[in-house]
């Protein structure tokens, strides 16, 4: 049964746990995540980097929506289920535009109608639910930027890039326009999934660099090269799961009814982005470092996996910011130093060198915080 908004209680609760149909869309998103990155597989270049960039800002505004979306709906229904079943149709007619969406021919257009689609479905979604009176604030300026995804689509593509800035700062800057009271944010919920995309975009990432590796000759570079990126992608696991996961959902629920959406729209969205975007940077430069294990790169080649891990960092110091009210020093003064070292080992020595130099700084910032825990008590 939908939970109806009593006038006495602006934020009414929202579910608690994730439901095993948001596990199936959430799939999909990661697949999305894979294709965008294929971009930067693509053009490994600052052009490549900037479409890649913008494009999960788009793609990631959404997944957002769907999330608050699904904590005020009631997934034992069938109308819920199909509109949820819908919308992830909807993203994996994006996921399948996005890697030609930047070039000549109509996968541009189909990109921004898919988009709009899954908008349009975002909001009505929220019909007869407890977040019905924030999204008649927010929908509009949605379907606004929705709208210009999709006039991109018939912009040359040496422009169109310009026009997804524009929608991006449309969606971004909403928060600051419109207020997001009247949504309900389950805390646990809130952590769950999005902790599920953390999980699913790490693993994807394995895959991605396991394949990478297999098409490689040399028995050194498959298993050492693919065990040192394991190592790297597991201290990311640990530094988000350790801490983050247990702490989060306490925090979050700690804020008064009111304050937790936009506490949520910061911690969720705009760092949660920026830590999303770093393992997938992260990602291919694993891969880069795979392809050229013994030997230097150069250009932004050299610098794509120490820049995905120091995004990620900074998304997830951003992160435990937005939740605790506190920096976490030992993350910031990390993501430079790995960045540094990274990058060194890629330019002078080659990607086998910047891999172990990222497991070895990742998984030392691991212990330090270890023992930090520990001398805590």
């Amino acid at each position: 049964m939908i939970h109806r908004p009593d006038p006495a209680d602006p934020v009414p609760p929202g579910a608690e746990a994730v439901r095993p149909l948001e596990l199936f869309f959430d799939l999909v998103f990661v697949f999305t995540v894979t294709q965008i990155a294929s971009v930067l597989v693509a053009r490994p270049d600052l052009g490549g980097l900037g479409r890649s960039a913008v494009l999960l800002t788009i793609t990631w505004w959404m997944y957002g929506g769907y999330a608050w979306l699904t904590n005020a709906l009631d997934l034992d229904r069938t109308g819920p289920r199909l509109l949820l079943l819908a919308g992830t149709a909807g993203f994996f007619v994006m996921s399948l535009a996005v890697p030609r969406a930047v070039g000549p021919g109509p996968w541009g257009l189909v990109f921004g109608a898919a988009y709009l689609f899954v908008v349009l479905l975002h909001a009505v979604g929220f019909l007869g639910t407890s977040g019905h009176r924030g999204i008649a604030r927010i929908g509009p300026m949605n379907i606004v930027s929705a709208s210009v995804v999709l006039v991109a689509g018939a912009v040359p593509p040496d422009r169109r890039v310009w026009v997804w800035v524009l929608a991006c700062a449309l969606e971004w800057v909403t928060p600051f326009l419109v207020r997001e009271g009247g949504f309900s944010v389950g805390a646990g919920h809130f952590v769950e999934r999005h902790g599920l995309a953390v999980i699913i975009v790490l693993g994807e990432s394995i895959t991605e660099v396991g394949s990478a590796a297999t098409h490689q000759d040399d028995l050194t570079t498959v298993l050492l090269g693919a065990l040192l990126a394991l190592a790297a992608s597991a201290a990311m696991w640990w530094l988000y799961f350790d801490r983050e996961e247990r702490e989060s959902a306490a925090l979050l629920d700690g804020f008064p009814a009111d304050r937790r959406p936009r506490v949520a729209v910061y911690a969720f969205g705009y760092a949660y982005l920026t830590l999303i975007f770093g393992i997938a940077v992260s990602a291919v430069g694993m891969q880069e470092a795979i392809d050229s294990f013994g030997r230097p790169l150069h250009g932004l080649s050299a610098g794509l996996l120490p820049l995905g891990v120091a995004l990620f960092l900074l998304g997830l110091a951003c992160f435990h910011h937005a939740l605790a009210g506190e920096w976490p020093v030992a993350r910031l003064v990390t993501a430079p130093v790995v960045g540094a070292c990274g990058l060194a080992a890629t330019h002078w020595t080659g990607g086998g060198v910047a891999l172990g130099v990222t497991a070895a700084v990742l998984i030392g910032l691991v212990a330090w915080e270890q023992r930090a825990v520990a001398a805590r008590g």
